[in-house]
């Protein structure tokens, strides 16, 4: 697995706002996070098959810590839990906020 550890800046981001409605994020709260995400500051830390992803905006910041392949707990944009696991080529998201 290559390493991604290093400090990354987003070059782009598409239909943030409409995953943010199909989670239930109020509207007020989708408009703040979907500015202060334009340009968030993502530094990643990895060893092995282990992650520790830090993301900074403006309004917040947050960090997750999982393994690959792995099911981990993390929050919504508006704090409800969530668990994401492995899935077929994709992470699978589910949970009462998700």
């Amino acid at each position: 697995m290559p390493n991604f550890s290093g400090n990354w800046k987003m070059k782009s981001s598409e239909n943030f706002e409409e995953l943010l409605k199909a989670l239930g994020v109020n509207v007020m709260l989708r408009k703040i996070a979907v500015a202060a995400a334009a340009k968030p500051a993502v530094e990643i830390r990895q060893d092995g098959e282990s992650f520790y992803i830090r993301t900074s905006t403006p309004v917040r910041t947050t960090e997750i810590r999982f393994r690959v392949g792995e099911e981990f707990e993390e929050q919504t944009v508006d704090g409800r839990p969530c668990k994401v696991g492995p899935g077929t080529g994709a992470a699978h998201v589910w949970g009462s906020g998700c």
